[in-house]
């Protein structure tokens, strides 16, 4: 599209133009918030300013609005498909906009992505979609870029056919529900002599992902995993069985209108429609936490008993915790352990609500000072990763993965398990869980370890590949032979 007013505020070149970013960010920030678009905007704008994850900032921002719980979902779907759409939705307003994305404030495309992400992915009629968009430019004072946003967002309308293709093509954009859909000219690289190229334009991946996933992933579960990533994540609650039966809980939500459906594991139920999970009946009263099936499958592993010592290495926030405790009939004596003294004051409050006694709650250092040195029956090692198991849920982890980081991750999990060889009995077992499908971070960890420790053995691996039909992860119970002392353990 071809617009000659041109809206460059060229941000940053000098001191008078820092001072007035600043001084325009703490005008927005004055902007009542009584739209979920207000609120999805603020967001993406600290988000962008910040890096912070989408959770943390709405949790800032709740007291600051009094939105329905349909105008607070309508903000999160906008905000979070925003950044999980963010590469595709440039590719398409590139192609659009004649100027240079430098030549175009960045609140002003932050607006573009807005009307894109619920033009194309979203549930909103399109003209509706454009509309609404140009209110909010209204709404935050830039009604100058009014005329602009229209134009734009109804050239991206027009792209939009109504096919539906069966496989991917230069012209087939990847949607939530599995489907590719057919615009009306060729945007992407070809699939088949690009294909990391494709899959990074048409599902939004960064070029390292997308290449290191294309490379390892055969095509049909790359396709699977890459539309996985794209869905918006189902609500799943963990049924705290110590208080309430499933059949209860069920009964309880459906009365309030939501739609509930028994998951995968008997304590678990999937959930559509009802607000913020806070606000549904039960969650007051600890009978039940919010808590992904992929996520229960390394306490599950672990089968925590009634008497044994039990050592959660990196246990905050807490959701395999307290899983912990109720798996065991909170007759197992936890130790839950965490560097975060913020984090472990929700994984507390967490065990208050639950009505938890079984858990000892400590802070210790990043080097492990404070752990306790007396053997465990068992650890679970929920280690700090990369997060590409569960893009779908954490929307930002794949523009923040990094190789560095990758092997200083790797280098942190290997430290992580030998200390949980060192605290774990002869006979004892470790689960270790990541929510990554790296193989440094998975299989090939496993492998270096028990290759380079005396005694440390592999019984199971769990390889879960995204879409199939949950989300991601690895998990691998290892144990240490009766025979084996920690002392006689070599470090890799």
């Amino acid at each position: 599209m071809n617009r000659r007013r041109r809206h460059s505020s060229r941000a940053g070149r000098t001191p008078s133009a820092a001072a007035a970013a600043v001084s325009r960010r703490a005008a927005d920030a004055r902007i009542p918030l009584t739209s979920g678009r207000l609120l999805a905007w603020r967001v993406l704008g600290e988000y962008d300013r910040t890096g912070r994850f989408l959770f943390d900032l709405f949790r800032d921002l709740d007291g600051q609005h009094c939105l329905s719980s349909r105008e607070r979902g309508l903000a999160v779907d906008i905000a979070a498909g925003t950044v999980r759409h963010r590469r595709t939705i440039d590719v398409i307003l590139k192609s659009q906009v004649r100027r240079p994305r430098s030549d175009v404030e960045p609140d002003l495309w932050r607006i573009l992505q807005m009307g894109v992400v619920q033009i194309v992915f979203g549930r909103t009629p399109d003209h509706a979609a454009v509309d609404r968009t140009v209110e909010l430019t209204r709404d935050i004072g830039r009604g100058q870029w009014a005329g602009f946003v229209n134009g734009v967002l109804r050239s991206v309308g027009r792209l939009l056919s109504d096919r539906m293709l069966q496989e991917p093509s230069r012209r087939a954009v990847a949607l939530p529900d599995g489907t590719w859909r057919e615009l009306n000219a060729d945007l992407f690289s070809c699939p088949v002599t690009g294909p990391d190229r494709y899959f990074g334009e048409a599902f939004s991946f960064p070029r390292l992902l997308a290449r290191r996933w294309q490379q390892r992933l055969s095509p049909d579960d790359l396709w699977k995993a890459g539309f996985h990533s794209l869905k918006i994540p189902q609500l799943v609650l963990r049924v705290n069985t110590l208080k309430a039966a499933t059949s209860d809980v069920i009964r309880d939500l459906q009365e309030v209108g939501c739609d509930v459906v028994p998951g995968r594991y008997e304590e678990a139920v999937r959930v559509t429609g009802g607000g913020r999970p806070e606000q549904l009946p039960g969650y007051a009263d600890g009978l039940w936490s919010v808590q992904d099936e992929s996520a229960m499958t390394a306490v599950r592993l672990l089968d925590p008993q009634p008497g044994e010592r039990i050592l959660d290495l990196c246990a905050a926030p807490g959701g395999k915790t307290t899983y912990l405790a109720e798996w065991s009939g909170d007759e197992a004596v936890i130790t839950a352990c965490d560097v975060s003294a913020e984090r472990l004051e929700r994984l507390r409050a967490s065990i208050d609500r639950l009505g938890l006694k079984s858990v000892d709650v400590r802070q210790i250092g990043r080097s492990g000072e404070g752990l306790p040195e007396e053997p465990f029956d068992a650890v679970l090692v929920d280690a700090p990763c990369s997060n590409t198991g569960v893009l779908a849920r954490r929307p930002e982890a794949r523009w923040r993965f990094r190789e560095q980081d990758l092997s200083e991750l790797t280098v942190l999990q290997t430290r992580l398990l030998m200390t949980a060889f060192d605290r774990v009995r002869p006979g004892g077992r470790i689960v270790y869980s990541v929510c990554s499908i790296e193989p440094e971070e998975t299989t090939h960890q496993v492998a270096a370890l028990t290759a380079a420790v005396p005694g440390m053995i592999c019984e199971t691996e769990r390889l879960q590949l995204p879409g199939q039909p949950a989300d991601g992860g690895y998990a691998a119970v290892l144990r240490r032979r009766q025979e084996a002392e920690s002392a006689g353990a070599t470090r890799p």
